[in-house]
């Protein structure tokens, strides 16, 4: 990984689409932006967001990176609980190319409960997985 990879956008929506025509550099319709999503009144837990797309800009980078994303419930009743780690998932750049554009997309997310959930960005190496980016939804029960 090159020390100067910076990742400039970490964006969670629950869902996304290429303006095509999809190419090496696409451009990206990002929906259902939010903060608060909502869980339907008669779901049981857990429960599972059937897709969620995080788009990603990746600056500064070389070769190919490995990345992982754990999704952690930062209210759950113990403490923050971490209820899965998606990865690796890799992002590479191409010869001569500075940012790079990319969405991750994973279907049937668990989700244990209601509250704050943190999806963060860690690099697969170094061994010292440290985060780079974070993003946070707030999943609220309808009435």
């Amino acid at each position: 990984m090159s020390r100067r990879l910076r990742v400039q956008h970490w964006v969670a929506c629950l869902e996304t689409r290429v303006v095509p025509p999809a190419g090496p550099n696409n451009f990206y319709d990002l929906l259902k932006v939010g903060y608060t999503h909502t869980i339907p009144p008669d779901a049981e837990f857990p429960w599972e967001l059937r897709r969620l797309d995080l788009f990603g800009r990746f600056v500064g980078g070389m070769g190919s990176v490995d990345f992982e994303i754990p999704v952690v419930w930062l209210d759950a009743p113990n403490g923050a609980k971490t209820v899965e780690t998606f990865g690796p998932v890799r992002v590479t750049f191409r010869r001569g190319e500075s940012v790079r554009d990319v969405v991750f997309r994973f279907h049937n997310v668990p989700i244990e409960g209601t509250g704050r959930h943190r999806i963060s960005l860690r690099a697969v190496k170094p061994l010292r997985r440290q985060s780079l980016k974070s993003e946070f939804l707030m999943l609220t029960r309808l009435p």
